[in-house]
């Protein structure tokens, strides 16, 4: 096999196991969790360690037990490095300039806590685009383009909305899609469950020779 078949092949298998919604379900969860977190920050290193640490083995054994059971399992033989795309690294290098310019901003008091709050909904709708392009070099589909636009767009819609309080858009933006990608990944998970029963395999009965 050439090179852009082994692609297709790996993008192929790694659309078929998102068919289990676990994606959606840990980003929801993530989204829920993520505005306890800004409002209580002693809790932060707490979060990093599991998900750090704990969270990718609960995800592997649940997939051990309920996933590949399913569809298999594939692994390449041999492991390629990551490899960082032209798209994230300037999604990472525009976030760490803007968070460069807030903070120094927030020095010289051209801005107070109060529009910090207000724009962080925007913000995270650009941090966004991280995941956006890494599931779509993932899975070869430009469709994920759309759900860094879509994440961003609201950020930018919630932020000019006046009628919500500062302190309050982070978490209408964060609760909202957090619930939103929750209930899109059990429903895929349940639809998942349902379309790929296991499948008992019939005993050996011929004996050893």
């Amino acid at each position: 096999m050439n090179e852009q078949n082994l692609v297709e092949i790996q993008q192929r298998s790694y659309r078929e196991l998102m068919q289990d919604g676990i994606t959606e379900t840990l980003l929801g969860l993530i989204l829920l969790v993520f505005p306890g977190l800004i409002h209580r920050s002693s809790f932060v290193p707490i979060f990093v360690v599991f998900y750090i640490i704990f969270l990718p083995h609960l995800i592997e054994g649940f997939r051990n037990r309920y996933v590949y059971p399913r569809i298999g399992y594939v692994k390449p033989k041999e492991e390629e490095p990551l490899k960082l795309s032209l798209g994230i690294a300037m999604v990472v290098l525009l976030i760490f300039v803007a968070v460069i310019v807030v903070l120094y901003s927030l020095f010289i008091g051209l801005i107070d806590r109060s529009f910090i709050w207000r724009w962080l909904p925007t913000v995270f709708g650009f941090i966004m685009w991280g995941p956006s392009l890494y599931l779509k070099d993932k899975t070869g589909q430009n469709r994920f383009y759309l759900f860094g636009t879509v994440m961003t767009v609201t950020g930018i819609m919630i932020s000019l909305t006046q009628s919500i309080p500062a302190e309050w858009a982070m978490i209408y933006y964060m609760v909202g899609w957090g619930l939103f990608y929750l209930v899109i990944g059990l429903v895929k998970l349940l639809l998942f469950i349902r379309k790929y029963p296991v499948i008992d395999t019939p005993e050996d009965d011929s004996g050893e020779y």
